[in-house]
């Protein structure tokens, strides 16, 4: 079962390789082949881009998120 923190992840992840494809895209000298390609592969990452935000939102919508539990921090505690 997807978490919030893995469906956020994979949504980053996605982002970032949109960033780079549309930075292809407006490459200077670019071939039309290679913006055509990277084009493509932008229109499919922004479908997933999408498919996991819609999860994301049944998710939250669901309230079966995990429960938080109190953070325990003792590193860097001499006792």
């Amino acid at each position: 079962m997807e978490t919030v923190g893995s469906l956020v992840d994979k949504i980053s992840i996605i982002n970032i390789k949109i960033y780079h494809h549309e930075d292809i895209a407006h490459a200077l000298g670019a071939s039309d082949a290679i913006v055509a390609k990277a084009k493509r592969a932008i229109n499919v990452l922004n479908n997933q881009r999408c498919a996991l935000v819609e999860e994301l939102d049944i998710l939250i919508a669901s309230g079966k998120m995990l429960k938080p539990y109190e953070a325990v921090k003792d590193y860097g505690k001499k006792e």
